[in-house]
């Protein structure tokens, strides 16, 4: 009976020894960045257990992504490193730290089932599988997987060996075009990105209201660059407010064409996401 008791102790104090805490926090379309905007139905769970944080992350159709993570002390790092690299951005924030970090990643459908496994190491993603219809695709991270995409009249193909990524494009049959995900070089501002950055900024007309109510903003724009480097198809990634995506769009559409992403020594189509940042 002691011996039940001591047990019950030692099991006791280890429990309350262990560090953990919860946090919900609401995001943006995009899951970049944070936003007091209580109505948003992005919103991610962080469960932290001593040196592993998880998160559950729920958009309109409910849980879509869960994730464990090793060696991130910091959340707002942690929310930098799963934008970087899930979304294939080049434009890392210079304050994200990738060295001895890593984490798995499960995506979900909307009635629950998996859709995608990867495991995000540094500055790398592998693909550990992925399925369609509950049919996994990969034998060993080799395969080829199809699927319709969320827009209409769009197939997604992305094919893989050895768990990387080897080729990954998009076909708008409507269009009778090829957007390209996975490029040898990639799509470029001719005089660097910071500078493309300060063209945006430069005769920015902020708008009134907002300026007025003395409120700032932070956007983000997804876009493609054409095989000629043209700036195309323009589409705001968060709710629109107060004018700041229309007139940001208008400011990009008069901006120099870029230097196009290349494939096999062509300029091919792909889409880039900028994120934009007003303050009054």
């Amino acid at each position: 009976m002691k011996n039940n008791i001591l047990i019950f102790i030692i099991l006791l104090v280890a429990t309350i020894n262990k560090s953990y805490s919860q946090e919900t926090v609401h995001f943006d379309r995009v899951f970049h960045y944070r936003t007091d905007d209580l109505k948003s139905t992005n919103k991610r769970e962080y469960i932290t257990t001593d040196s592993i944080i998880e998160i559950k992350d729920y958009n309109k159709h409910g849980l879509f992504r869960t994730g464990k993570f090793y060696g991130f002390t910091n959340l707002y790092n942690l929310e930098e490193f799963i934008y970087f690299n899930t979304t294939n951005q080049y434009d890392r924030n210079p304050k994200l730290k990738t060295e001895n970090r890593e984490g798995t990643v499960i995506y979900y459908s909307k009635d629950g089932h998996k859709m995608s496994e990867q495991f995000l190491v540094g500055e790398q993603t592998k693909q550990i599988q992925l399925w369609n219809n509950q049919k996994p695709f990969l034998t060993n991270g080799t395969g080829t997987f199809k699927c319709d995409s969320e827009k209409k009249n769009e197939k997604i193909v992305r094919i893989y060996k050895d768990s990387l990524e080897i080729e990954g494009f998009i076909v708008r049959e409507s269009r009778n075009d090829t957007i390209y995900i996975k490029t040898d070089t990639k799509a470029y501002p001719k005089s660097g990105l910071q500078s493309f950055y300060k063209q945006i900024a430069k005769n920015f007309k902020y708008p009134s209201f907002a300026q007025l109510l003395g409120i700032d903003k932070k956007i983000t724009i997804s876009f493609v660059v054409d095989e000629n480097g043209k700036l195309t198809d323009f589409e705001p990634l968060n709710s629109t407010s107060l004018n700041f995506e229309k007139k940001a769009i208008r400011r990009l559409e008069q901006l120099p064409k870029w230097n196009p992403a290349t494939r096999n020594g062509k300029g091919v189509k792909t889409k880039f996401q900028i994120p934009l940042t007003f303050k009054h």
